[in-house]
């Protein structure tokens, strides 16, 4: 009686975040602790230095405040490293103040994640490694331009579900794609049934988490 009670504790517990909503969880981990693992970028370029897929937090940052700063970092970056990323090994470079972790996805794209100089090099290699691993799950391990372009919500989604406001949130690619999957499938829903189908994907997750 007492377990059935925490577990209908755990499901009706608003407080438990899941996806995009959680905030609270972002708001524990910083209280908890201050030095809670972030990155400040993570972007994927064209073998031509050109924007796929670029999301920052940086602030106001000189190199990165703006989109057209942003693209002119991503130029210099692609400059800088698209000579020396294969796909075989994730490299890492101190670049203009910053950590910069990368490899090469497919024949013609790139994917960083940028980091504070302080930042652990091996925890940014782990955002990069769960973010490919999970894009490739929803991609069938297409990986070029074209085909990352074409499945750019899914690239935006599993970013979404990796870093909240600069924090890493989730590094189980399973878990990230499978979270990605269900945001998509209720984007596409109609929308008067929307409230059901998210009710039960967070009480199937809330309880899945619980029986761990």
């Amino acid at each position: 009686e007492d377990d059935f009670a925490l577990l209908c504790n755990v499901i009706s517990n608003d407080s438990i975040p899941t996806g995009k909503g959680r905030r609270g969880e972002i708001k524990a981990m910083e209280t908890k602790n201050v030095f809670a693992p972030s990155i400040k970028g993570l972007f994927i370029l064209d073998e031509d230095g050109k924007r796929i897929y670029a999301k920052y937090w940086t602030g106001d940052c000189k190199a990165t405040g703006t989109t057209k700063l942003q693209k002119e970092f991503e130029l210099r970056v692609a400059k800088k490293t698209m000579g020396m990323a294969n796909m075989a090994d994730t490299d890492a470079i101190s670049f203009e103040k910053y950590v910069l972790v990368f490899k090469r996805l497919g024949d013609n794209t790139v994917l960083y994640v940028l980091g504070d100089p302080d930042e652990n090099e091996l925890m940014l290699a782990t955002v990069l490694n769960a973010y490919e691993e999970s894009v490739s799950q929803l991609l069938r391990g297409q990986l070029d331009a074209n085909s990352m372009l074409q499945g750019l919500a899914e690239v935006c989604l599993c970013a979404d579900e990796i870093v909240m406001d600069g924090l890493i949130m989730e590094t189980d690619s399973l878990l990230i794609a499978g979270r990605a999957s269900m945001a998509q499938t209720i984007k596409e829903i109609p929308i008067q049934d929307q409230t059901l189908q998210q009710f039960a994907s967070s009480a199937k997750e809330k309880l899945s988490n619980f029986l761990r």
